[in-house]
């Protein structure tokens, strides 16, 4: 066990713009969150305990809140100064090499007519906290590569849900993750759009890589991924070219390599889809380039942290 100094009552949390520790951080079994899964979310990281991309993942935030119309009682001030302050208390007494997540959500609000008479007001539920980051989890996937799998639910279409807006309606995303893991332990499920074509996986952005250039899924059917972005810049800036497209599944099996993008792991090298082994090395040539290339720009070799830290915990 790692010594730390946090508060006596061990993390804290904000929930409603107030400082808690974060054991006492419960949402009310009327909340629509919990009753319809109506919540929006960002997760980030921190790198050496500093919030990293705070700004990018704000912007996608106030862009979802926008798309919802919800009336959040917060600014951008408020959440950007919640999570400074989350990652400097709650990293307190960590070592350098161990980072965690902060995670915002935001609820609709509450069910009135479940509330039992609790309340006769509704309003949005605003809550920002942090984990550790799931280094052992990630450690394996760093050296072996990610199982990809092509599970029978489809991406949930444009129309009925922006995929600009980041949220936890997540019960496709459970169980198409569920499938893939009867496949294989770590499996995690890749997901088609109505036409077939590949979009993304819970947790990330998916590139391939043919012919020296990078692909990625059309932005209509994908999140706009923080750190998709990132990588789609840092490539572009080392020359090397990327192409936004749709892609089907056998092209990505005949990649010559292929990785997965998040703010939370930055970036994995992907070894199979449905058992079909992609490339002949793992990870690929231009899949190390731009591990290292991001690794330098943050000072921190993220590939490397997931192994030292799984031999600890």
């Amino acid at each position: 066990m790692m010594s730390t100094n946090l508060p006596e009552d061990g993390p804290i949390a904000f929930l409603n713009g107030k400082q808690i520790p974060f054991h006492r951080a419960r949402l009310p079994v009327y909340d629509l969150g919990v009753m319809q899964g109506a919540t929006l979310t960002e997760r980030l990281r921190t790198v050496q305990h500093r919030p990293y991309l705070v700004d990018e993942h704000l912007d996608r935030l106030a862009r979802s809140i926008t798309a919802v119309s919800w009336n959040v009682p917060f600014d951008r001030n408020s959440f950007s100064n919640w999570i400074h302050q989350l990652a400097e208390i709650n990293s307190r007494g960590l070592p350098p090499a161990m980072d965690l997540s902060v995670v915002i959500f935001i609820t609709a609000g509450q069910g009135l007519a479940d509330a039992n008479g609790e309340i006769d007001v509704s309003q949005p539920t605003v809550c920002v906290y942090t984990a550790p980051l799931p280094f052992p989890r990630w450690a394996a996937a760093y050296r072996e590569g990610v199982q990809l799998f092509i599970p029978s639910i489809r991406q949930i279409p444009a129309e009925s849900l922006d995929p600009c807006m980041k949220h936890r309606s997540r019960l496709h995303w459970s169980l198409a993750d569920q499938q893939a893991r009867s496949a294989h332990p770590q499996g995690m499920a890749l997901l088609l759009d109505q036409q077939g074509g590949v979009t993304e996986t819970s947790s990330g952005n998916l590139f391939m890589v043919r012919k020296g250039t990078l692909w990625t899924p059309l932005a209509a059917t994908t999140l706009p991924g923080i750190a998709q972005s990132h990588v789609i810049q840092l490539a572009r800036s080392m020359g090397i070219p990327v192409e936004r497209t749709r892609m089907t599944p056998h092209e990505v099996m005949d990649a010559e390599e292929a990785f997965l993008t998040s703010s939370t792991y930055c970036l994995l090298p992907v070894s199979h889809l449905d058992g079909h082994k992609i490339g002949t090395e793992l990870p690929g040539k231009l899949t190390r380039r731009l591990t290292s290339a991001w690794s330098n720009e943050i000072g921190l070799n993220f590939a490397q942290q997931a192994q030292e830290i799984a031999t600890i915990q």
